[in-house]
């Protein structure tokens, strides 16, 4: 992976991008990756999507992924973990689906059909 030496917000911006991108997840899903914190030896970032539309270019629903990056190690460690979720997912240990993106986001659609403003 990447020394955590090599750490910085940018630098940590460009190895969730690449590991977001060895997802495979379709070409119509959209993300982009904000910086939150970093506290001690944690990075913690936002990895946010949605299937923009040309009739909906602004999505009703985004589905969010939270990423931590440890550098408290030599090497460092990412993790990440689905919105509303807690199971905890390593890269390369466990494989992304993209239906979990698209219950998130299916979920929160209902959710919202069945509130009125």
């Amino acid at each position: 992976m990447v020394k955590s030496s090599e750490i910085d917000e940018k630098s940590a911006i460009g190895v969730i991008d690449e590991i977001v991108q060895s997802w495979g997840v379709h070409e119509c899903w959209l993300y982009c990756i904000d910086f939150l914190e970093k506290i001690d030896s944690l990075y913690q970032f936002r990895v946010k999507w949605s299937i923009p539309t040309r009739r909906k270019p602004i999505p009703t629903a985004t589905a969010t992924v939270f990423f931590t990056i440890d550098t408290s190690k030599p090497e460092a460690e990412v993790t990440y973990v689905l919105e509303a979720q807690r199971l905890i997912h390593t890269p390369g240990k466990s494989v992304f689906r993209e239906k979990w993106l698209k219950d998130i986001i299916t979920t929160k659609t209902m959710m919202m059909d069945d509130v009125t403003f």
